[in-house]
């Protein structure tokens, strides 16, 4: 019985079987999108109207999406931190009845992490729902995606708990911890790989388990990790083939697995004298120019993020694969929602999933205005971008994740759009979602560690040279010595105040920051320029600290010296 389910046509059809009943609701709630959204408002009232969110807010009285504007003032997480932070503390019944299953992990915008608190229900019904939906439709394109093993790059379930225990960590390594048993063996990677601390080695050992085997898909939401997971193989080479050979693991590596789980992982590792061989075959006819298209040549399908910044990723990977794979979009995903749905191979766009959470939007020009109109789903036209919002039934309302999106037709009358990037105050290259906050505060503790003062500085997020790049004005005073630990101070408390930053440094998915160091008087001479061009005004003129703007970042390298310092290596 057991050989019989490993056989991939009777995993596809209990997928099949699986999602079919979640394929037919999506169907239905496609055709009539605003009686859609009103269940889904109804569904929200009536399970929170007696938790203490619901009480202020008054969500007993709430009958109409009019009601519940008026009711609930649209929030960003730190809106919503101090109900999460009495959750934390072992409170029920705050934002949704009972206490969160636990907390998905991202990076706030202060110098504390966010914790988006999960309900059981809600990952149940959007999560794992739209995962068996999104796999299911993965399959249908690609029919020979279980022919082989997957590859999948997703953080620990568990980092940390929270005062009352309650756990935080990846909502993508709970669903990876908790693989249904029919499709377990799928995975080339022991949990408890996935779960290894340093990166470097916890690169080596999911490399070790993927080169073992065959690998007929890749599952990483950003395109930098398929970067990474080449040079790990280019760096450890030799070393992977001798643990493929020999069965094990090499012993500085699983030094880093939990004790606890360590001998259970390395007794999976058995001698494949017949696959070692075959590798040091082609990794010497190719010495030199191996590429992934070598050791994987039976690799069907990449899921990963295409759109916004990873865009610029993905000319990188050109040539990378076989010609038969095929890279797919990931879908629209952040940690607290998961919101869009890719449903063919050919799309480079999501399906907004209004089945599943409420949504409300402000177009782009508008935004600015402080009485901006709120729209719902179906009064979105194509080719305009907005700014979404969503509740989700997890203790999320009204939120403004900051996100632009941009229509680009319809499934039905459920929208679909593609992701642009964040919006005001956040910049992101490989996900790292670096706030101005946490640049301001970087910078000030950079300067206080050293003993130094800056006059004027501002950090671009540069897609060009896909880094950031601090322009600083120092004091005539200060030593290049300085301005070079400086930077690199900046960095590490950037490490500091944003986890998923020192994540994308610590694997080198993100290069170190940059210094072009400013002329003196920068600030009023910049200032004087943008009033000369009418583009501020005198009274209004503010600077802003973290900025994505080339056009801009162009001035500042018309005020710069042209002096350029690399954060060292910590």
């Amino acid at each position: 019985m057991k050989s019989l389910l490993r056989a991939p046509v009777i995993k596809k059809i209990l997928l099949s079987i699986a999602s079919a009943p979640l394929l037919k609701k999506l169907d239905q709630a496609s055709r009539d999108i605003k009686s859609s959204q009103n269940q889904i408002l109804s569904s929200i009232i009536r399970q929170s109207e007696n938790t203490a969110f619901g009480k202020e807010h008054r969500f007993s009285s709430i009958k109409t999406l009019d009601d519940f504007k008026k009711a609930v003032p649209i929030r960003d997480f730190e809106g919503h931190r101090p109900y999460i932070e009495k959750m934390c503390r072992g409170e029920s019944d705050v934002l949704f009845p009972g206490k969160p299953l636990f907390y998905n992990t991202t990076s706030g915008t202060v110098d504390k992490p966010k914790l988006i608190p999960v309900s059981e229900e809600y990952f149940k019904t959007a999560y794992s729902d739209i995962n068996k939906l999104w796999f299911s439709s993965c399959l249908k394109d690609n029919p020979h995606l279980f022919h082989g093993q997957n590859l999948s790059a997703v953080a620990p379930a568990v980092e940390g708990h929270v005062e009352d225990g309650t756990p935080f960590g990846s909502i993508s390594g709970v669903a990876y911890r908790n693989i249904p048993p029919i499709l377990k063996d799928l995975y080339s990677c022991p949990y408890p790989v996935i779960c290894i601390k340093d990166y470097l080695a916890k690169y080596y050992a999911m490399l070790r388990c993927a080169l073992g085997t065959t690998i007929s898909y890749i599952i990483t939401v950003n395109p930098s990790t398929l970067l990474q997971f080449h040079r790990t193989v280019l760096e450890n080479k030799e070393d992977i083939i001798r643990d493929i050979h020999d069965g094990t693991l090499r012993s500085d590596v699983a030094a880093h697995i939990d004790p606890a789980d360590r001998p259970g992982v390395l007794e999976q590792f058995s001698p494949n004298h017949s696959k070692a061989k075959q590798l040091e075959s082609i990794f010497q006819t190719h010495d030199g120019h191996l590429l992934p298209l070598h050791y994987w040549p039976d690799l069907v399908c990449i899921n990963t993020w295409k759109q916004g910044n990873c865009s610029l990723i993905l000319p990188k990977l050109a040539g990378y694969f076989p010609k038969c794979t095929v890279l797919r979009e990931f879908g629209y995903q952040a940690s607290e929602v998961r919101a869009g749905l890719v449903l063919g191979n050919d799309w480079n766009y999501s399906l907004l999933l209004a089945q599943q959470y409420l949504f409300e939007f402000i177009e782009v020009s508008s935004a600015p205005t402080e009485n901006a109109p709120v729209l719902e789903p179906h009064e979105l036209e194509i080719g305009k971008s907005y700014y979404i919002l969503f509740s989700n039934g997890s203790g999320l309302y009204r939120y403004n994740i900051n996100d632009i999106i941009r229509v680009t037709g319809f499934y039905r009358q459920f929208p679909l759009f593609e992701f642009i990037q964040k919006g005001e105050g956040v910049t992101s290259l490989t996900g790292e979602k670096i706030s101005e906050v946490q640049v301001i505060r970087a910078v000030e503790d950079a300067a206080r560690q050293i003993g130094i003062s800056v006059e004027f500085y501002t950090m671009f997020c540069d897609r060009t040279a896909f880094r950031y790049r601090l322009y600083v004005e120092f004091r005539p005073d200060t030593g290049e010595e300085t301005k070079t630990e400086f930077l690199t101070t900046v960095d590490a408390q950037l490490k500091y105040y944003n986890q998923e930053y020192a994540v994308k440094r610590g694997t080198e998915r993100l290069q170190r920051p940059d210094l072009i160091e400013l002329q003196p008087n920068s600030y009023e001479l910049l200032k004087n320029k943008l009033i000369e061009e009418d583009l501020v005004r005198e009274g209004q003129y503010k600077v802003r600290y973290l900025r994505d703007d080339r056009e801009m970042q162009r001035k500042y390298e018309a005020l710069a010296v042209k002096k350029i310092l690399i954060a060292s290596e910590n």
